[in-house]
């Protein structure tokens, strides 16, 4: 189905759902979590909130039942792990923006005509009389337009064995 109708909407929908998911509600996230951790290294939880947060001696120790188990004292949240965390994000949100980019492209691709069909169109088009046997006969640029190159195959990658034999690979 390549270069067909519902493989465009397919790849529009591929599109429009990356961008809002990941890049508009993502990015936002992250400036969300950007705040919280900016907060985190300024001040520490409140002791009201820690006294709460350990009330229960059962679940006080565990981390799978409170989420606070790490943080016993009042510190803030230290430095180095904060700029890990933020790096990280920095670095997974400009893989999004990459691949979005990379996706766009591929979308793109598959539906351009390649460039030295374009080239020959063009070029076909100029120097033409209006009536001419060539003006009226477009049908053939308009086909070359629309041609798309042959699919790579095994035998493109793979030499064969006389090739190999002889030493003669490049």
């Amino acid at each position: 189905m390549t270069g067909s109708k519902p493989q465009l909407y397919n790849g529009v929908a591929l599109l429009v759902t990356f961008f809002s998911c990941r890049l508009v509600w993502g990015t936002w996230q992250s400036a969300v979590v950007y705040a919280d951790m900016w907060r985190g290294l300024r001040t520490p939880p409140s002791p009201a909130y820690l006294a709460a947060a350990f009330a229960d001696p059962a679940t006080a120790a565990d981390p799978h039942a409170n989420p606070m188990a790490f943080a016993r004292d009042a510190a803030t949240v230290p430095l180095w792990l904060t700029l890990v965390y933020l790096a990280s994000n920095v670095v997974l949100n400009a893989l999004n923006w990459f691949w979005f980019v990379k996706m766009v492209a591929a979308v793109r691709k598959r539906f351009e005509p390649p460039k030295h069909a374009k080239k020959e169109a063009v070029e076909g088009g100029k120097g033409l009389a209006k009536g001419s046997a060539s003006a009226i006969d477009g049908t053939a640029a308009a086909a070359a337009v629309k041609r798309r190159a042959r699919a790579h195959s095994i035998e493109d990658v793979v030499p064969d064995s006389d090739e190999l034999r002889e030493g003669t690979i490049q």
